[in-house]
């Protein structure tokens, strides 16, 4: 039976795997990489994973981020706060890359599958509770939530897979407000005075 993998040694060899990922992705990530850059043994890494695979997905699963969900009082408003948070995580280096690969890789790997279902899962969660409460105020008609999320959400990852440019803050803007419309409302969101 292995000796249990110290705190600090298995939080360097996740602090690895998260920055070989941001580095590599997902087709470079590798055990020797994650022990040479975390100086934990390869050994040692394969007595507690029983693969760069199983590694890799721990990896992810502990980059699902619970993203806040906004409450402004309005949708445009509660979109556009959720929506600049996210621009954000996407405007950073290897995200759109990552994302890529992971739609690509979990094509392949069920553990990677469930990785992405947890992320695009915590990515909805927000979309859904600021379209029921628009519901609930009465802003926007009854609708069904999970297709109201996907269509909130659609733009912005048919963005990442179009462009490779950061996405711009007008541009969040003026998808909300495309979205907005779409959903019933008829006020766009309100520009900074």
């Amino acid at each position: 039976m292995p000796r249990p993998l110290s705190k600090k040694a298995r939080n360097k060899a996740i602090e690895a795997s998260q920055m070989l990922i941001a580095e590599c992705g997902i087709e470079g990530f590798t055990m020797d990489g994650v022990a040479k850059l975390s100086g934990v043994a390869k050994t040692t890494l394969y007595r507690h994973w029983n693969s760069a695979s199983e590694l890799l997905v721990h990896a992810l699963d502990c980059q699902v981020e619970r993203i806040p969900t906004p409450d402004t009082g309005s949708l445009p408003g509660d979109l556009f706060e959720l929506f600049s948070t996210m621009r954000a995580i996407i405007n950073q280096p290897g995200t759109r890359q990552l994302f890529l690969e992971m739609a690509s890789a979990s094509a392949r790997d069920p553990e990677l599958e469930s990785v992405k279902e947890a992320m695009v899962g915590e990515r909805m969660r927000p979309i859904r509770e600021i379209v029921r409460r628009a519901v609930e105020r009465g802003e926007i008609p009854e609708t069904d939530l999970e297709v109201a999320a996907v269509t909130v959400e659609g733009p912005f990852v048919a963005r990442m897979f179009m462009s490779s440019e950061p996405l711009r803050e007008d541009e969040v803007r003026a998808y909300i407000d495309f979205i907005a419309r779409g959903l019933g409302v008829s006020s766009p969101i309100h520009q900074p005075g």
